[in-house]
C-alpha cells in the first residue's frame, strides 16, 4: 500500500471515527451510546490494519486485532451486561442539552483542526488529518463524561477520548512499542471491570435495604 492511498483510508477513517464521536454525543438511549462506541473501535482498529500494511509493522496488525476483539467486542458487552444487570432507565440523563453539546462539539472540531494546522512540521506523510482527529476525540470524549450524569455513559466516554488517544499514537508515531499499546488497552479493561464491579455492588447493596425497608414495614 502507497503511502498516499494510506494517508486518503487513513483521513475517511477518521471522519467515520468524528461521525460515531456525534452519534454517541446526540444518543438518547445509553445502548446507542454504547453501540457507537463500539463502531468507533471497529474503525480504529481499521486504521492500524491500514497502517499495518502501507508500513510494514507487524506490531500493528497486533494492536488492530486486540483493538477489534477488546474494544468492539469484549468491553461494549460488558457495558451492555451492565445495563442489564442493573434495569437502569435507558434514557441519557445530560447536564448540557444534547442540542447544545453538539453545537459546542462542532466548534471543538473546528479548534482541533485549526491548531493542527499550526503544526504542519510535525504531520508527516502518511497520518493525513490524523493528528486533529485525534485531538478533537479526546475532547469530544471529555464533553461526553463532563455533560452526562450516568456513570455508564461516562465510561463510553472514557472510551471515546481513549480512541483518540491511540487514534493519534498510532497514526503520527507509525505505531508505538507493542507493549505500550497493550498496557494502555488493560488499563482500560481494569478500568472498565471495576466500573461494572462497583456498579453492581451499589445496586445489591441498594436492594438489600429495600428488602429490609419492606420487612420493618409489614
Amino acid at each position: 500500500m502507497t503511502p498516499a492511498t494510506a494517508t486518503e483510508l487513513i483521513d475517511d477513517i477518521g471522519g467515520l471515527l468524528l461521525f460515531t464521536m456525534i452519534l454517541i454525543l446526540g444518543a438518547g438511549q445509553v445502548y446507542r451510546a454504547i453501540y457507537a462506541v463500539a463502531a468507533q473501535s471497529v474503525f480504529l482498529g481499521i486504521a492500524g490494519a491500514v497502517l499495518a500494511a502501507a508500513t510494514g509493522n507487524p506490531d500493528l496488525w497486533v494492536i488492530a486485532a486486540i483493538t477489534i476483539a477488546i474494544k468492539a467486542i469484549a468491553l461494549p458487552w460488558l457495558l451492555l451486561r451492565v445495563v442489564k444487570q442493573i434495569e437502569v432507565r435507558l434514557e441519557i440523563d445530560a447536564v448540557i442539552p444534547i442540542s447544545m453539546t453538539l453545537v459546542i462539539a462542532g466548534a471543538i472540531v473546528v479548534l482541533s483542526f485549526y491548531l493542527a494546522a499550526s503544526l504542519g512540521a510535525v504531520r508527516q506523510s502518511i497520518t493525513g488529518d490524523a493528528l486533529p482527529v485525534g485531538v478533537a476525540l479526546m475532547l469530544l470524549g471529555v464533553l461526553v463524561m463532563v455533560s452526562r450524569r450516568k456513570a455508564l455513559t461516562q465510561m463510553v466516554g472514557l472510551f471515546a477520548a481513549e480512541n483518540g488517544i491511540f487514534f493519534t499514537a498510532m497514526a503520527v508515531s507509525q505505531g508505538m512499542p507493542l507493549i505500550i499499546e497493550i498496557g494502555v488497552i488493560l488499563d482500560v479493561i481494569l478500568g472498565a471491570l471495576v466500573m461494572g464491579i462497583l456498579v453492581l455492588r451499589v445496586r445489591s447493596s441498594v436492594d438489600a435495604d429495600i428488602a429490609d425497608l419492606e420487612e420493618l414495614r409489614g
